[in-house]
């Protein structure tokens, strides 16, 4: 069946407004896992002060609806990365993000087999990688 648009939105607008719809979903979900696994809203409150911030990591069920496993991380600085770089040259890739995300998690209140499991790991891994890209720099020569 057709619908018809009647706010006159762009595709490219609609799914734009989808993707920040079914973001917000993920994060509210992360949201209450976190918060039953820390107890408090409170608790969760002071853990993210303590760290500047928190970043979720979610591994969802094949129809993206339900969280399987969750890790919660510390934001990501240049202690960590300087850290995590020493194993790239060596080892790869795969070990530099599986040595950051080490440093990043918070262990106890975190599901760490998704570092420990090949399941889990590799598309975790994906993602984690994107957000160590996060922001754009350049270097322009005049």
């Amino acid at each position: 069946m057709f619908q018809t648009n009647t706010n006159k939105s762009t595709i490219k607008e609609i799914r734009e407004r989808e993707r920040k719809e079914k973001e917000d979903l993920i994060k509210s979900k992360c949201e209450e896992l976190a918060i039953q696994k820390l107890g408090s809203k409170e608790a969760l409150v002071q853990l993210s002060n303590k760290y500047k911030g928190l970043w979720y990591l979610p591994i969802l069920d094949e129809n993206e609806e339900e969280i399987i496993k969750l890790l919660i991380l510390k934001p990501i600085d240049r202690h960590i990365l300087s850290y995590a770089s020493t194993k790239i040259e060596d080892e790869g890739l795969y070990i530099f993000l599986e040595a950051a995300m080490n440093e990043c998690v918070i262990k106890e209140h975190s599901d760490m087999d998704v570092i420990t499991e090949d399941e889990y790991f590799i598309p975790a891994a994906n993602k984690f990688n994107k957000i160590l890209e996060g922001k754009k720099a350049f270097m322009v020569k005049r």
